[in-house]
C-alpha cells in the first residue's frame, strides 16, 4: 500500500510539474507510463476475485477472469479442476504484497499460504509459497495473464517441492550390522503437484556405490514422510547389494556420504524438472 501511495503521489506531481509545452502536446503522447492507483486497486481487487473464485470451486468464473492467450491456459485450469476435487475448505491468503501498473499491464508480487483438507483422508495441509502475478487489463476488466514462482492455484501448474533430510551427520557407531535398525533418520517430501497421491519416491546413493529407492507415504496432500523404517541402514565388511531395499554401509570404509535425490518433473513457472538433492555423512 505505502509503495502505490508513494508511485500515485509521484504521478500527481508530475502532473503538476509539467511544462506549457507538454500541456499542448497530443492525448497519446501525455499517456501516461505507469498507472494510478485507483488502477492499482482494480488489478489487486481482480486478482481477489479469482482467488474467492479458487475457493469456492468456481472454475466458471475463473477462467472468465483468465487471460485466453495465456500460456497454458488449459493446463492451468486443469489444475484447478483437480485441486477442487482433491482439496476442501481451501483458504488461500495473500501478504506482504507489492503491486506496480502500467497502463494495460500490472504486477503483483506477494507470498501467499494455502491452507485446505485433503478429501482421500480430511487431513489438514498447508502449503506457502512466493509468487509474481501478471494481471492484464481488457475491455470487461483486468485479467490474470501468467503466474511465475511458485504457483498457488493449481497443482498441476506446478510448483517447486522441497525435500528435507535431517541430521546431517550419523556417528558410525549408531550403526548395527545387518539386518540393522533405523538410526533415526528424519525424511520428508513436500511437492503440492502430488496432492490425491497416496506414496511417491525418492533415490538415495552412498558413496561406496549402493543405490535404492525408498517410497514415502502421504501423510496430508502433497506431503509424504517414510512409514517406520525407511531406511535400513547397516554396517557391515562387505560391499553394497544395489536395489535390495537397504542401505549398506561398510562400516571399516567411513567416512561416507548418503545422496538423497528426488526430480521434480513440474516445478513451476515454466521451468525444466528441477533435481533436489540432500546429503548425510557417516562417520
Amino acid at each position: 500500500m505505502r509503495n502505490a501511495l508513494v508511485l500515485a503521489c509521484a504521478l500527481l506531481l508530475a502532473g503538476l510539474t509539467a511544462t506549457p509545452a507538454a500541456a499542448q502536446a497530443p492525448a497519446d503522447e501525455q499517456k501516461p507510463q505507469l498507472a494510478g492507483f485507483e488502477d492499482m486497486k482494480a488489478a489487486r481487487a481482480a486478482l481477489d476475485e479469482i482467488i474467492r473464485a479458487y475457493e469456492a470451486g468456481d472454475i466458471g468464473a475463473i477462467q472468465a477472469r483468465l487471460d485466453p492467450a495465456m500460456i497454458g491456459f488449459q493446463r492451468f485450469l486443469d489444475g484447478m479442476r483437480r485441486d477442487t476435487a482433491n482439496l476442501k475448505q481451501t483458504r488461500l491468503h495473500l501478504f506482504e504484497a507489492n503491486v506496480s501498473a502500467g497502463p494495460d499491464v500490472a504486477m503483483i508480487q506477494a507470498a501467499w499460504e494455502k491452507r485446505f483438507f485433503g478429501v482421500a483422508s480430511f487431513t489438514p495441509g498447508l502449503f506457502t509459497g512466493r509468487s509474481t502475478f501478471l494481471m492484464h487489463r481488457a475491455k470487461d476488466g483486468w485479467r490474470l495473464a501468467a503466474v511465475s514462482g511458485d504457483n498457488p492455484f493449481s497443482s498441476e501448474s506446478g510448483v517447486l517441492a522441497t525435500l528435507t533430510v535431517m541430521p546431517s551427520l550419523i556417528p558410525v557407531a549408531s550403526l548395527a550390522l545387518c539386518p540393522g535398525t533405523f538410526p533415526g533418520l528424519g525424511i520428508e517430501l513436500v511437492d503440492p503437484d502430488l496432492a490425491g497421491l497416496a506414496s511417491a519416491t525418492i533415490e538415495v546413493f552412498s558413496s561406496q556405490g549402493d543405490r535404492e529407492v525408498l517410497t514415502l507415504t502421504a501423510l496430508s496432500p502433497g506431503r509424504f514422510r517414510p512409514t517406520t523404517f525407511p531406511v535400513p541402514l547397516c554396517g557391515e565388511a562387505l560391499p553394497p547389494t544395489p536395489r535390495n531395499g537397504k542401505i549398506e554401509i561398510n562400516f571399516l570404509a567411513v567416512p561416507a556420504t548418503l545422496t538423497f535425490r528426488y526430480i521434480d518433473a513440474n516445478p513451476g513457472a515454466n521451468r525444466p524438472p528441477a533435481t533436489l538433492m540432500r546429503s548425510v555423512t557417516i562417520r
